[in-house]
Order: C-alpha cells, then sequence, then structure tokens
C-alpha cells in the first residue's frame, strides 16, 4: 500500500485521538462532542503516520457511500492489522460483490429466524451457569462468550476450540493496537491454521454448517480459492466475535446503569428491539473504520490528499445533533434510530447485521426474565478497551 501524504495539517485540524485511554474508550460521549463542535474534520498523529477523522453524521455517511475516492481496497483498521488482507471487508466492487453476494443468503432474516431456538438454548446455558450466584462479572460471562459460541456454531468449529478461539481473536487486536505486529500477525496465522484444517476437512466431508458452504463456494464459476475461503472464514470469525461482543457489552451496560429503563422493558418486552437499536447508536460497537483517500478531495472545507488514511468516526455520527436529537439521552421513543450507523453504511455495511441483532435482543430478553434486578455493582467496574471496537473487559453486575 502507498504510503499517507506527507502534506501539511494545519493546527487547528489536529486533536489526539483519545479512544485509547480506557476513560474515554468507556463513555466517548464527551470526545465524539468536542470532534463534532470543534473539528469534524480532524487529523491524529496517531498510528501508521497519522489519519483523519471524520466525525459528522453527513460527512461519513458520504464517506461510506463514496466507495471511489474513500476506498476499502487496503487495511480497513487504525492501526492497520497485519497482512494477509481480509476477503469482501478489504475489497471494492467488483470483486467484493462476488464475495459478498454469499454471504447476504447465509444471513438472511430467514436463516436468522430458524437458528433462534439454538441461540437462546445457548443464552439460558450461560445463564443457568452464574444466575445463582447474585453477581459476576458479565463481559466474561456473557458478553463475550455468547457470540464466540454463536458464531462458532454457525461455523461448525469444535467445541474444545471455542474459547480458544475467542483468545486468539482478542489477541489479534489488542496486540496490533499495542504495537506489537508480530504478535498480532501470529495469533492470526494461528487462526488461520485451524479454519484451513476446518476448510480441507469439509471439501472432503461436507456438513450442515457454514465452513461448508464456504469450502464448496463458487466464485466467477469456479471453486474458491483456498486461501480465500480462509479469509472469507477469518472476516465471519473475527466480526462475529468482536462486533457482537461489543454490542451485548454496551447494551447489557446501558439497562444495567439504568433501573428505570431495565423495569420499564421488564414491563413491556416489546421495547426490546427499540432498545437495541438505540444502544447500537450510542455504543456504537465500532467507534470507526478506515478508508484510504484515491484522489485529492475536500471534505468540510478540509483538504484530504490521495493516499491519506481516513477513520469514519461512526460512533461520533451516531450522536451528531444534526441527525439525532438530544444526541447524548438513550430514548426508546427515537422515530429515526434506524438511520444510525453502527454497522456502517453503504456497500461495506455489515453483512452479519441481522445475526448481531438477533444474539442481541435474546440476550436482554433471557437476561431481565432470569436476572429481573439486573444493576451495576459499582460503575468503576466497568472497563472498557478500545481496540479496534470498545471491548467491554470487565462488567462487575448483581442481579
Amino acid at each position: 500500500m502507498s504510503e499517507p501524504s506527507t502534506q501539511t495539517v494545519s493546527s487547528s485540524n489536529s486533536v489526539p485521538f483519545r479512544l485509547t485511554e480506557p476513560e474515554v474508550a468507556k463513555e466517548p460521549g464527551e470526545f465524539y462532542e468536542d470532534l463534532l463542535s470543534k473539528c469534524p474534520v480532524a487529523h491524529s498523529d496517531s498510528f501508521d503516520g497519522g489519519f483523519w477523522m471524520l466525525s459528522g453524521y453527513k460527512d461519513v455517511y458520504d464517506a461510506a457511500i463514496n466507495v471511489g475516492v474513500f476506498s476499502s481496497a487496503g487495511p480497513v483498521t487504525i492501526p492497520a492489522l497485519p497482512p494477509p488482507r481480509i476477503i469482501c471487508i478489504e475489497q471494492d466492487d467488483p470483486e467484493h460483490r462476488k464475495y459478498r453476494k454469499p454471504l447476504q443468503g447465509w444471513f438472511s432474516v430467514k436463516r436468522m429466524t430458524a437458528l433462534e431456538p439454538s441461540i437462546r438454548s445457548v443464552v439460558t446455558t450461560l445463564i443457568d451457569e452464574i444466575v445463582e450466584q447474585g453477581e459476576g462479572d458479565l463481559a466474561e460471562a456473557l458478553a463475550n462468550t455468547f457470540p464466540t459460541i454463536a458464531i462458532a456454531l454457525m461455523l461448525g468449529l469444535p467445541e474444545k476450540d471455542w474459547l480458544w478461539f475467542r483468545e486468539r481473536a482478542m489477541s489479534r487486536t489488542r496486540l496490533a493496537q499495542r504495537g506489537d505486529t508480530a504478535g498480532s500477525a501470529a495469533a492470526h496465522a494461528d487462526i488461520a491454521t485451524r479454519l484451513s484444517e476446518g476448510i480441507e476437512a469439509r471439501r472432503a466431508e461436507p456438513r450442515d454448517d457454514m465452513l461448508s458452504d464456504i469450502a464448496l463456494l463458487n466464485v466467477d464459476g469456479k471453486p474458491i480459492d483456498h486461501d480465500d475461503a480462509v479469509s472469507l472464514a477469518f472476516l465471519l470469525l473475527g466480526a462475529g466475535i468482536e462486533t457482537t461482543a461489543s454490542g451485548i457489552g454496551g447494551l447489557l451496560y446501558r439497562v444495567a446503569g439504568d433501573p428505570e429503563l431495565r423495569d420499564q422493558l421488564i414491563a413491556d418486552p416489546g421495547l426490546i428491539e427499540a432498545a437495541v437499536e438505540e444502544s447500537l447508536r450510542i455504543e456504537s460497537p465500532f467507534p470507526g473504520l478506515a478508508r484510504t483517500a484515491t484522489a485529492d478531495n475536500e471534505v468540510g472545507g478540509v483538504e484530504i490528499a490521495a493516499r491519506d488514511r481516513v477513520m469514519l468516526m461512526f460512533g461520533a455520527a451516531n450522536r451528531d445533533p444534526a441527525m439525532f436529537e438530544n444526541p447524548d439521552e438513550f430514548r426508546l421513543d427515537r422515530s429515526n434510530v434506524h438511520k444510525q450507523v453502527a454497522f456502517g453504511a453503504g456497500i461495506h455495511r455489515c453483512v452479519g447485521a441481522p445475526f448481531a441483532r438477533l444474539q442481541m435482543e435474546v440476550m436482554l430478553e433471557e437476561v431481565l426474565r432470569r436476572m429481573p434486578n439486573l444493576r451495576l455493582t459499582r460503575p468503576d467496574d466497568v472497563k472498557v478497551a478500545w481496540t479496534t471496537s470498545r471491548e467491554f473487559t470487565a462488567l462487575n453486575c448483581s442481579w
């Protein structure tokens, strides 16, 4: 990939990237507000030679759909994760379209509906293990564990490896954020090796799982290349763990921290779907993903040069008062909440969003049914780290 430009950045556009600070990762609202009100097109010198941050809803949305100028054909994370590239998410059309089309069928509403009983069974089992304790860390017990099991079941990964996959996937992003490129690459290679073995086994003996779907996929009328099949499986596993774990963590954090909201949802479970959407908006799992400018262009009166890295700040866009009235309020009656961009926008909008929503809704339904007195033990006991997503590392609650 070409190096970013070396153009001079005005001091008025230079802003520290503060999500690396644990308290800001936990409560990013003030950081987002500063970006939106003072410098909606800002530049940070952090990571990989620096990058631009777009925070306004319109700027973020427009950049997400303008794939000709803001390309995904390169690392979509800041800092950039080590090679190899990941199929689909790090491609532009027409290559991107070849892989996205079958994924859309795999995550259809019909398929999600069929999965709901097995997903609910997993949640029930996990709650069974902790409910009698009366308190515990729901980040470890539920938010970070459940999505791993859910996507592993869909892929058909062996149960003995489920938590190993979670540890390796999370280590990959944590180590990259700390600058340990070699460690991050090693975690990637470990996962890829296991997925490669699974895909080879499915080619020989297909099963009723998504690894078999990938192994038997045809692209351009030919069997998918093996490395591309591994990359596609890697995409589903990594996104399935990271995005949903963060989404569930944020949802439980909001509900446990607001007894009035909790009781309202218990009294009217029909509001749970709205709660999930509002949580996705205000507790966006991915604060931002990256694009690379393909040509010199201007956003909000600021010149962005070809080859510059640009982070589309989905979390800030979801708090933009120009789009969402009183954006820091959690409201179940927000009429335009469906415009939130937690899952991105345009051709790269998260294809697994229906699966993430299903998991979040089922999790909240079962937690409220089994743990009706859910509350934060102490707010200071909630720990959040920014890797590429907001990772809840501790969510200590009582119930």
